[in-house]
C-alpha cells in the first residue's frame, strides 16, 4: 500500500525558526493545516511544540476525532460559507471554529442572526491586490459600521494566492491603519493578519514591525519553500513529507511510439518516454493520489514515465536499487502532492515522531 510519511523532526525545526521570528516581532502565529486535513496526530505535534492556533478551509476537519480541543489550540476557518454559518447551532461546541474569515456582507448578516452565545469572532478579509477574495479597503469602515453585531475583531489580507501579488510594507500598513479605525469590538487591539509564507521574509526583515499582529503560514513550515517567490526558505528543511508507492508489477517492455494513438485515460496525449527495452515498475497510486509533476524520485536512476488515475509508471532501468514487486519507491512530495495524498483515503499515513 502506498503511504505518505511525515518527518516530525523537520517540521519542528522549521516551526522553531518561525516561532522565534514571530516572538521577535511580537506577532502571533496561526499555522495553516488545511493541506493535511488537520490530521490530529500532526496537529498534536504542532501543539506540543508551541502552536496555539490553527487554520483550515474545511470545517469538517475540525470535527475529526482526537483533534486537539479548541481551548488548547484555537481554530480559524479561513474559507467560510453561508451553509456553514447556518449550521453552527447544530455543531457541537468542541467542533466549531472560533474565528471566521469573511468577505461578503451576506455572511456577516448570517453571523449576526446567530444567538449571541453562538457567534464566533469574524475577521474581515481585505482585497490587497491578489484579486481573489476580500472587501476593498475603502469600503471596510462602512461595512464594519453596518455590522457591529458580527463580532468583527480585525482584518486580514492574502498575498501570492491567485494573482501572485507580493506583500509590501505600504499595503500592510494601510491595512493596519484601517484596522485601527474599526469600531471597538472588545478590550483587545484589532487583529491585523497576513498570509501566507510569502509574507514571512518581509516580516523577518522587520519591515512590518508594529503593523502586523498575526502571521498565517503553512507551506514554509512544512515544506521549507515559498511557491510565490519560487525559492526555498534559507536554512529550512525540505524533507518533511515523503510519498512511498508500492510496486505491483515489474516488467521489461519494448517502448516505441504508438501509431494512431488516441488520448490517454486522463484526456491528453501520452507523456514522451525513453524508447527501447526498458524495465518498468507499476506503482499502486495514480493521479488521484499525487500528480507525477508534483513529486520527485529520491532514488537516482528512477524516472516517472506516466500516470493514469490509479497507477503510476516508473522507469527503473538505470536504478541500482534491486527493486521487486511488493517493494516501495520513495518520492519527495511538495504542497500539492502531499495535499492530494492526504485527501485520498487509500493512501496511508505514517508520522515519524521527533527524536
Amino acid at each position: 500500500m502506498s503511504y505518505i510519511e511525515v518527518n516530525g523532526n523537520t517540521i519542528i525545526e522549521n516551526l522553531k525558526k518561525v516561532l522565534d521570528t514571530c516572538q521577535k516581532e511580537a506577532v502571533s502565529l496561526t499555522v495553516v493545516t488545511k493541506f493535511f486535513t488537520s490530521d490530529p496526530s500532526v496537529v498534536r505535534l504542532l501543539r506540543e511544540n508551541g502552536v496555539t492556533s490553527i487554520a483550515d478551509t474545511n470545517p469538517s476537519n475540525f470535527e475529526r476525532p482526537g483533534l486537539v480541543p479548541p481551548e488548547a489550540c484555537g481554530r480559524s476557518l479561513i474559507k467560510t460559507t453561508l451553509e456553514y454559518i447556518r449550521r453552527i447551532p447544530g455543531i457541537a461546541p468542541a467542533c466549531r471554529a472560533q474565528r471566521l474569515f469573511v468577505s461578503d456582507e451576506v455572511l456577516l448578516d448570517a453571523v449576526e442572526a446567530l444567538g449571541e452565545n453562538l457567534r464566533p469572532q469574524t475577521v474581515l478579509v481585505a482585497e490587497a491586490g491578489d484579486l481573489r477574495d476580500g472587501f476593498y479597503v475603502e469600503d471596510i469602515p462602512a461595512v464594519a459600521e453596518r455590522h457591529r453585531a458580527a463580532g468583527i475583531c480585525g482584518l486580514s489580507a492574502n498575498f501570492g494566492c491567485l494573482s501572485g501579488k507580493m506583500p509590501d510594507a505600504a499595503t500592510v500598513r494601510e491595512l493596519a491603519a484601517c484596522a485601527a479605525a474599526l469600531p471597538p469590538g472588545g478590550n483587545a487591539a484589532p487583529t491585523v493578519s497576513v498570509g501566507g509564507t510569502v509574507a514571512y521574509p518581509l516580516l523577518k526583515s522587520g519591515a512590518l514591525s508594529g503593523a502586523v499582529t498575526e502571521l498565517r503560514m503553512g507551506e514554509g513550515i512544512f515544506f521549507g519553500y515559498d511557491s510565490s517567490s519560487g525559492l526555498p526558505l534559507e536554512g529550512f528543511g525540505r524533507d518533511a513529507f515523503t510519498l512511498y508507492g508500492e510496486i505491483v508489477e515489474i516488467r521489461e517492455k519494448q517502448i516505441a511510439p504508438v501509431k494512431d494513438a488516441g488520448h490517454t485515460a486522463t484526456g491528453g496525449e501520452a507523456a514522451p518516454r525513453k524508447t527501447g527495452r526498458r524495465l518498468c515498475a507499476v506503482l499502486d497510486f495514480g493521479l488521484l493520489g499525487a500528480s507525477m509533476y508534483d513529486i520527485a524520485p529520491l532514488e537516482p536512476g528512477v524516472e516517472l514515465a506516466g500516470q493514469t488515475y490509479d497507477f503510476t509508471i516508473a522507469d527503473i532501468t538505470e536504478s541500482r536499487v534491486p527493486h521487486r514487486t511488493g517493494g516501495l519507491i520513495p518520492f519527495r512530495a511538495i504542497y500539492a502532492s502531499a495535499a492530494r495524498a492526504f485527501l485520498n483515503p487509500y493512501i496511508g499515513r505514517k508520522l515519524n515522531a521527533p527524536c
